[in-house]
């Protein structure tokens, strides 16, 4: 593909064309480990942690892994994904063939997300680094390029095909880099803990029970759903840390809510509904200090995705308005208009009106208003939020618009609702 560039010219045309279509870092190694090329030519370097050497140490060790990763030539040349403990992403491609003894071509580190404060704070907290260095982090993340799974992985074959000349598919790629294995457990565990459960008759849980638990919560029954947990026997539950009864607890109870989230959208509950009660619930969960605590959490946590699942089906909406309600949801913080919700159903913007006023009652700039009138109630519950960012927030106009409408919909202003509640 690029046979025309002389070997000496082919390496950095390929770094900069790949720097400047991601504007992400690009690394020339040699076999010895040292840069011969860097783009940018100032290279971003990480804040001091104790468990780390560096974040371009780690990169020659990645170096090292994929050099040695594969018994073929092809295998050895295919480009490795790797992720740092502090989420810095990077390709490591070792150039194999005529190219061999020219190194290694390493494209990162980047993000796969915006880093946020919190996520920031809760990364320091895991290997032990003073909160007081945050905002040097933050800062740090914030100079990293995002670039999302899929992006990264096509500049992982972009990458692969200019230094080989050969196709390769993301299913190749992720083959490679995720090695794949069983693992390697100890003397036959499982097939021995079978063989002691079936021996004394501790089996599991019939996936009959199971399967009614959740389609009680598909149809909003709670009365069902009380029912039926209630016939599950606790020498069935299986066990999920050895180390810890608590630990096994909490598993069980995170795996059971993350099937009572998917039961929930298959009921018809808004997605971005589910997995905020998913996430809120497995916090809570996190935080417990006891076994019966965790038990009372769980069912209060299945209770509630069955309740919103039953609040949900009284609209009786089609699927078209059920979008319509969803995607002002999930967007509310956005310009909202009917042309936006034609595009989003595919629908002409008129007939989209009419039925979604038919079905809710409301025309859709009324039930926009609404929905952000509500939202606004639930901001300023907290305290902090001055009532003219909640405005802009929530794209009202001015602070005397939103005082109209919001009177509107409550009957007060919106200092009289804070002070009704005793918020300043």
């Amino acid at each position: 593909m690029l046979d025309h560039l002389e070997d000496g010219e082919r390496i950095p045309y390929i770094c900069r064309l790949l720097y400047e279509a991601y504007r992400i870092p690009v690394i020339w190694l040699n076999t010895e480990g040292e840069t011969e090329q860097a783009l940018p030519q100032f290279y971003q370097a990480r804040p001091p942690a104790q468990d780390s050497q560096g974040l371009l140490a780690e990169v020659r060790e990645h170096v090292l892994d994929a050099a040695n990763s594969g018994s073929d030539a092809r295998t050895a040349a295919l480009p490795q994904i790797c992720t740092t403990a502090y989420l810095e992403n990077f390709v490591v491609l070792p150039l194999s063939g005529e190219l061999k003894l020219a190194g290694t071509l390493v494209i990162g580190p980047s993000l796969y997300t915006s880093m946020n404060e919190e996520t920031a704070a809760s990364l320091l907290r895991d290997h032990n680094i003073s909160s007081g260095q945050l905002e040097v982090w933050l800062q740090y993340y914030d100079l990293l390029p995002v670039l999302d799974r899929m992006r990264l992985y096509h500049a992982a074959i972009l990458l692969y095909t200019l230094v080989t000349g050969q196709a390769l598919t993301i299913n190749e790629l992720l083959l490679d880099s995720l090695k794949l294995q069983p693992a390697q457990l100890e003397g036959g565990a499982p097939d021995l803990d079978l063989s002691y459960r079936r021996e004394n008759t501790w089996l599991h849980h019939d996936p009959s029970q199971e399967r009614e638990l959740f389609r009680h919560i598909r149809n909003g029954d709670k009365e069902g759903l009380l029912q039926t947990h209630a016939g599950f026997n606790e020498d069935q539950y299986g066990l999920l840390s050895k180390k810890s009864q608590l630990r096994s607890k909490k598993n069980l109870a995170i795996t059971s809510i993350t099937l009572a989230t998917r039961a929930a959208m298959d009921g018809g509950l808004f997605w971005e509904i589910a997995y905020t009660l998913s996430d809120f619930h497995i916090q809570h969960i996190e935080e417990l200090k006891d076994i019966p605590a965790v038990d009372r959490a769980l069912l209060a946590a299945l209770c509630d995705f069955a309740d919103h699942v039953k609040d949900n089906h009284r609209s009786k909406l089609s699927r078209t308005s059920a979008l319509c309600q969803n995607y002002i949801f999930n967007h509310l913080y956005e310009e909202l208009s009917l042309s936006k919700l034609a595009g989003v159903t595919g629908l002409n913007a008129s007939y989209l009106s009419q039925l979604f006023k038919k079905e809710t009652g409301l025309a859709v700039s009324d039930y926009i208003q609404r929905e952000r009138i509500g939202e606004a109630k639930r901001l300023m519950e907290l305290p902090g939020i001055p009532l003219s960012d909640i405005a802009t927030r929530l794209h009202f106009n001015d602070q005397s618009y939103f005082t109209k409408v919001f009177k509107k919909y409550t009957g007060m202003t919106p200092k009289q609702f804070r002070h009704d509640r005793g918020i300043t």
